[in-house]
């Protein structure tokens, strides 16, 4: 199937105006995503087809106008048998997705360590800094807009519903704007009368939920992590009163400060060494295997989140040619410098000279074995890689087309695309040092 000069490789999803598709620009190869104007009935019906298109249109110019590391880009806008459709850089993964955010919204969702949570909060609002200094407010902040880079670079994504400053705008009858549970109180009642604090709104609820895996539906939840300083906070980002919020991204990112210093000066006191221990989650298979999509998470021995139900805990020595572990027995090698599709990692571990040193793809038993218990809310040690969102393949495929990798920062064990770049750590068998 073919759109306009590009070639569907296949669908990324739906949004509230269209389809998504993963293609590849014919001529030059490259991979892209494209959106095309695909309008639900019930949105022709409530807003009329001239209205949806104009908004489709409106929404690629206002990506096109903007030049920010956090907002995601627009590289080209045509029509394909009338419908038009704009095209976009290809992020594989969302900040939703990797909570494992699903359409049960109230549905318990991963967390993620508190740092990796206030950097990726952070970029949020320099992103939403930008559009509000040149009159746009998003007006839907949620995860599944947060798209990741390799890197973990944040890219707003999905301005069909913003507003300019001024606009004259009025709501079709029935229609919602925003997302539940992340749209602030006026935004949901009138959606007109909302503002860039109500954008600001809904970056509080993501923080609660990355924190806490929680909605705040019933107030901030009660944890160790959330002291007087995060409550403080909480109680300003989550007011329903938009006055009491904060009054600009700039203030509001200022805020998250206290909260990183609230974390450095807890980390040493309540941080506990724990003794390494030769425990691991049952015997570490080396054969790669091909799941299937039937199940969401297919590894006995990760819970309904794709969590690792126990850890092993023992640390790894430094040796000659790369990390030993003594109690599995495996040799871990550097992280890739930079990441790679699945493919390229496993033309890299089959190079002669690297297979000849024993050297593999891990599959997601070995890989898991590099996991430490995922942040707990009373928790504020350093990790071993650090707080970052470090990706990693493994050799487990679970379809043609998509393979299983490891999120080191959370702790859980998820699937993409193969064409996704995530970095490569390669293993072996003590049995093969020299």
């Amino acid at each position: 199937m073919d759109i306009g000069r590009y070639t569907v490789l296949g669908p990324l999803g739906r949004g509230g105006m269209g389809r998504v598709f993963k293609v590849r620009h014919r001529e030059l190869g490259r991979v892209m995503a494209l959106k095309l104007l695909e309008p639900p009935e019930i949105l022709v019906d409530l807003m009329g087809a001239a209205a949806v298109r104009e908004a489709f249109l409106r929404e690629a110019s206002i990506l096109a106008g903007c030049d920010h590391r956090n907002i995601a880009q627009v590289w080209d806008l045509d029509e394909d048998r009338g419908r038009p459709f704009m095209v976009l850089e290809y992020l594989c993964m969302n900040v939703g997705s990797l909570i494992g955010e699903g359409r049960i919204m109230e549905a318990p969702t991963r967390i993620v360590p508190p740092r990796t949570a206030l950097d990726f909060v952070r970029q949020t609002l320099d992103g939403l800094g930008y559009l509000h200094d040149r009159g746009i407010v998003h007006l839907d902040v949620k995860p599944a807009n947060l798209m990741l880079g390799a890197d973990g670079t944040v890219r707003l994504i999905d301005m069909g519903l913003s507003r300019l400053r001024g606009e004259a705008w009025a709501r079709p009858r029935g229609l919602k704007v925003g997302s539940p549970y992340y749209a602030a109180p006026e935004q949901e009642a009138r959606p007109e009368t909302a503002d860039a604090r109500s954008d600001l709104y809904a970056v509080g609820v993501i923080l609660h939920r990355l924190l806490t895996g929680l909605l705040p539906e019933e107030g901030i939840a009660q944890t160790e992590l959330f002291s007087d300083v995060w409550k403080e906070f909480f109680a300003r980002a989550l007011a329903a009163d938009r006055e009491a919020r904060f009054p600009d991204a700039s203030a509001m990112r200022a805020a998250l400060g206290a909260l990183e210093a609230d974390l450095d000066r807890r980390a040493g006191a309540d941080c506990v060494l724990r003794e390494a221990e030769c425990e691991v989650m049952g015997a570490l298979r080396k054969e790669p295997v091909r799941t299937g999509v039937s199940r969401s998470c297919p590894f006995g021995f990760l819970d309904g989140l794709c969590r690792p139900r126990t850890f092993h805990e023992a640390e790894l020595e430094e040796i000659a040619d790369g990390w030993l572990d003594r109690c599995t027995g495996l040799v871990w090698g550097p992280v890739s410098p930079w990441p790679m599709t699945w493919e390229e990692g496993m033309a890299l571990a089959r190079r002669d000279a690297v297979a000849a040193e024993g050297w593999r793809m891990p599959t997601v038993d070995e890989a898991v074995s590099l996991l430490r218990p995922g942040q707990e809310l009373g928790e504020f040690c350093r990790r071993p890689f650090g707080d970052r969102y470090l990706w990693l393949w493994t050799a487990d495929r679970r379809s043609f087309t998509s393979a299983w990798f490891v999120d080191v920062g959370g702790a859980a064990v998820l699937a993409q695309d193969r064409t996704c770049r995530f970095h490569v750590r390669l293993v072996r068998s003590v049995q093969r040092a020299g």
